[in-house]
């Protein structure tokens, strides 16, 4: 079978290059450090300030994402808990899956949090067979041979 290239009427060599996509550098203490202090001086919906005066590269939307994920005060990092999870679930039935609104509802999770939470349940064979388990049969009717 010919390879793409060749099939293009293209020598190998001249096929397009591959493009590899690096993730960005992880974050440093002194880069988390200065963001705080810059989203506090310009304020949380300025990022592009924030960014510029950052002086690291970083973009906007890497800004916003990295405070409103890990450094903001009000965003929990402990681990889920069982009630946590029960929560979760509720909360999921109620709102149909809208990640936006489930985390409101609950104090100091993000949506990207919760809905990476469900995924892991939701792959997990204990909680789903714990959650969706059928319900049992409805108790027969009384009748008088019974008494």
């Amino acid at each position: 079978m010919a390879s793409a290239s060749a099939a293009a009427g293209l020598a190998p060599s001249a096929a397009a290059p591959v493009l590899r996509i690096r993730p960005p550098p992880a974050w440093t203490a002194e880069e988390d450090a200065r963001l705080e202090r810059l989203a506090r001086e310009h304020g949380c919906r300025h990022w592009r300030r924030v960014a510029a005066s950052l002086l690291t590269g970083r973009s906007s939307r890497q800004c916003r994402d990295r405070w409103r994920h890990h450094l903001a005060r009000d965003v929990y990092h402990r681990p889920f808990t069982a009630r946590d999870d029960d929560d979760l679930a509720r909360l999921y039935v109620r709102h149909a899956g809208r990640w936006r609104d489930i985390s409101r509802a609950v104090h100091g999770r993000t949506s990207r949090a919760m809905r990476r939470r469900w995924r892991e349940l939701r792959d997990s064979d204990a909680f789903l067979s714990k959650l969706w388990r059928p319900r049992p049969p409805p108790p027969a009717p009384w009748t008088d041979a019974d008494a």
